[in-house]
């Protein structure tokens, strides 16, 4: 699955939730999909309050997981695909100068000098 691809999936979810949200505010602006109170609500309309309003929220956490997923496949993408020459630095064998150079190491008591080889 490429990025592209996970991101037409979070439009698709931005749609169906902007739809189904206008669709409730528009039509069942009075309609709360559960009514704790004693006012007489039509079957339907509160049948359709809370399917419009289930779909609201399977669209945000659709949604929510697609942006994340994208993310997360451009930062992997972005680590991998680095080029080698910017930032790069041969690495250091051991025995090695950061320029290059050899050095030897001789003890001498306790401690340990490093000399650069001539």
């Amino acid at each position: 699955m490429s990025i592209g691809t996970v991101l037409k999936l979070f439009v698709l979810a931005l749609i169906v939730f902007a739809v189904a949200f206008g669709l409730r505010r528009t039509f069942l602006w009075d309609v709360a999909p559960v009514s704790w109170d004693q006012d007489p609500q039509s079957l339907w309309a509160l049948g359709a309050a809370f399917l419009l309003r289930s779909l609201e929220n399977i669209a945000a956490v659709v949604a929510g997981l697609a942006l994340i997923v994208a993310g997360a496949m451009r930062l992997t993408c972005s680590c991998e695909s680095a080029p080698d020459h910017v930032g790069a630095r041969r690495p250091i064998a051991p025995g090695q100068g950061s320029n290059g150079e050899l050095i030897v190491r001789r003890s001498v008591g306790a401690e340990a000098h490093a000399q650069p080889m001539s």
